[in-house]
């Protein structure tokens, strides 16, 4: 199944050894995504669809069964001349060749939407993982930097105390210090309840319980987006599953429309019947030997209406099948022009905020920090520069976050599996 089913294999056999230990410790994206693509139901429920479907073309392309017939005539003795006591027929139903091959075709490429359908599903979730898992991360790292700032805050909370006691700052300064301290409080509880929740969300795609204890994920990698949108749109339009499975279903319905117009054709019915001729009144020689007899028949398509509209059908279903991959082309080529320009965009940020916005964030509230102690930067501006550190540090942990989920996206979209880096 192209990249997602390496993925698989290379994954699935160390991750499964691996993916039982999920609930404690550091864990990793790729043994959350094993037990995912391994338990998740509705990947269960698309694989069975595919099997069902995959028993189709043998059945639709299979003979009718024959008909046989038996007979015995119990009272022969006023019948007249020889009748038959006992008689033997089969017949089979041929249809008119060329239409079992294009049931056959047709539910073929019916297995083949089912096939399509499970790897979009698999991509799906795979990339509903992906973002479960880093969101998880986003939250228990925002508790991290929550806690931090608020031993900064503790500090600043503790001088301004000290230059209240010797008379050195007001009283409302003190005050205003704990109210910080209460709102930094108030972020902490509602940050580790959202942790709750987001454990929650990743284990119902993982078929475990929400209450489920999970480890600590891992960290994304540092963004980096080297791929060409081009390659990336090209790669989509020939392997995203979605895009396959219309493909696979306009490919039915040409099938489909062909076999109705067949239907003009007759089908045909042979027979064969055998006869043990009893005792009649007759003294013919060939009294009471055997009869055997061939049959040939066709039905006759004369109600040419109903065809007609059967033809129409199909003919208007396979042109919806057309416009449908029309609109799915044109919206995989938007989707992955927005999500590059988003995963571009994540990158540089993150970029920006490392080597530039974090830095000079970290050295002004350092600078404050001294000059508040020596008593030559007021309350309100270290409060500011503390605020700003925090919102940048969230906003950059975002950015490495949106990227992942971006990237996630993009494998989901053009089919190359989770990690969205096989057309790099």
């Amino acid at each position: 199944m192209r990249a997602l089913t390496f993925f698989i294999l290379m994954t699935t056999t160390g991750a499964t050894l691996r993916a039982q230990n999920i609930s404690t410790g550091t864990i990793a994206l790729e043994d959350v995504l094993s037990v995912a693509l391994r338990d998740n139901p509705q990947i269960a429920g698309a694989r069975r669809v595919w099997e069902a479907a995959a028993e189709l073309p043998a059945q639709t392309g299979a003979l009718d069964d024959p008909d046989i017939t038996l007979s015995h005539m119990f009272d022969t003795s006023k019948a007249m001349g020889t009748p038959p006591t006992d008689k033997f027929s089969i017949s089979q139903k041929l249809p008119f060749p060329g239409k079992r091959g294009l049931k056959r075709k047709a539910a073929a490429a019916g297995t083949e939407v089912a096939r399509q359908a499970l790897r979009a599903k698999e991509l799906e979730i795979a990339a509903r993982t992906t973002q479960a898992f880093y969101g998880l991360y986003y939250v228990e790292r925002s508790v991290g930097i929550l806690k931090e700032q608020d031993d900064i805050l503790a500090g600043v909370a503790d001088v301004a105390d000290k230059k209240y006691a010797a008379g050195k700052a007001p009283q409302a300064m003190v005050f205003k210090a704990q109210v910080e301290l209460a709102r930094l409080g108030e972020d902490l509880l509602t940050a580790r309840q959202e942790r709750l929740s987001a454990s929650a969300a990743l284990n119902v795609l993982l078929n475990r319980p929400p209450e489920a204890p999970l480890g600590s994920p891992e960290a994304p990698r540092d963004p980096a987006f080297t791929m060409d949108t081009r390659r990336l749109t090209a790669a989509a339009l020939a392997d995203r599953p979605e895009l396959l499975a219309i493909k696979a279903l306009e490919g039915e319905r040409r099938e489909e429309r062909r076999l109705a117009l067949r239907q003009y054709y007759p089908d045909f019915m042979l027979g064969y019947t055998y006869s043990a001729v009893g005792s009649g009144t007759s003294s013919l020689s060939f009294h009471g030997t055997e009869g055997q007899e061939a049959m040939l028949g066709f039905n006759v398509p004369l109600w040419w209406g109903r065809n007609k509209a059967a033809v129409k059908e199909k003919t208007a279903a396979l042109e919806a099948s057309r416009a449908s991959l029309a609109d799915m082309e044109n919206a995989t080529r938007w989707q992955v022009e927005d999500l590059s320009v988003k995963a571009d965009t994540a990158a540089r940020l993150f970029g920006l905020y490392r080597t530039t916005v974090l830095p000079q964030a970290s050295a002004a509230l350092d600078s404050v920090q001294a000059a508040y102690q020596a008593d030559t930067a007021g309350f309100l501006d270290l409060l500011d520069s503390e605020r700003s550190l925090l919102a940048f540090e969230l906003q950059q942990e975002k950015n490495r976050v949106d990227f992942a989920v971006y990237m996630a996206e993009l494998g989901r979209v053009t089919g190359a599996g989770p990690d969205g880096r096989k057309y790099e």
